[in-house]
């Protein structure tokens, strides 16, 4: 697996580095560890800061790779010159990864990768992108909420999430909130998605459910609460000139609200 860890070079974007070699443990792989700086505004010497904070990111990676006493990962580093969002697309669609990593500090704050900037790249990353509160304690992504709307691309995006996490003992929840009135409906089109996924041959457990409220951001952050949740994985959409969800009923910001790992994975 190839991994870009995009990293602003914080303390706090330190606790990217256990996702990413979780994922590389069994298998081994590559992490370009990626940081663009702006020469051309007012930071004072941006390259030579930015090339000194990579060494030591370097470092840390490799000191951390030995304490686990792994084996057969490598490490890129990726310094560029530019807007971080155009630069980590441009060597997003470049080097074609499996995933990107990256950290956020929520609504409303500016800095490198995160925020607004967050909620744009989700919407046009061409690869998987994990992104992680800065502010979330590392524990396992073995409970996984998968929010549908019964899309086409549905079952072919929880085969990713299986290939993604896979040194885990994923534990799946499929699940819809239901506010239209159309309980048949819903219970319908989950029943076919359970049935396509059971001949999917996957790695773990897979359960099924229809959650039935008038408030689904309310009802999404009561399930993550009651079930443990570690990450919820889900399929950005567009519409007009908006990235809303599942016809209005739930937004990136209610993602974002719930302050845990969030797996964005692009509509096939």
């Amino acid at each position: 697996m190839k991994i870009i860890l995009a990293t602003d070079f914080s303390k706090e974007n330190q606790m990217l580095v256990p996702y990413a070699l979780d994922l590389l443990k069994s298998t081994g792989g590559s992490i370009v560890l990626f940081h663009a700086y702006m020469d051309h505004f007012e930071v004072i010497d941006a390259k030579n800061n930015a090339e000194k904070a990579m060494k030591e990111s370097i470092d840390y990676l490799n000191d951390e790779i030995a304490k686990q006493g792994l084996k057969d990962i490598e490490i890129t580093p990726m310094l560029m010159d530019g807007y971080p969002e155009e630069e980590l697309l441009r060597l997003t669609h470049d080097i074609k990864p499996d995933l990107v990593v990256m950290g956020t500090r929520g609504r409303g704050k500016k800095k490198f990768l995160e925020g607004s900037m967050s909620k744009s790249l989700m919407s046009k990353s061409p690869v998987p992108l994990l992104s992680i509160h800065e502010e979330y304690q590392y524990k396992p992504n073995n409970e996984v909420l998968y929010v549908t709307n019964f899309d086409k691309s549905d079952a072919s995006s929880i085969a990713k999430i299986f290939e993604i996490l896979k040194p885990y003992k994923l534990h799946l929840h499929v699940v819809s909130f239901v506010i239209d009135g159309e309980p048949n409906k819903a219970a319908k089109a989950m029943k076919n998605l359970e049935e396509t996924l059971k001949y999917m041959n996957l790695n773990g457990e897979i359960c099924y459910k229809l959650v039935y409220n008038s408030s689904p951001r309310d009802a999404m952050k009561a399930y993550c609460k009651e079930n443990n949740i570690s990450l919820a994985a889900f399929i950005p959409h567009r519409k007009h000139l908006y990235h809303l969800f599942f016809k209005d009923k739930v937004t990136k910001n209610d993602f974002f609200d719930l302050h845990i790992p969030l797996l964005v994975l692009p509509r096939a």
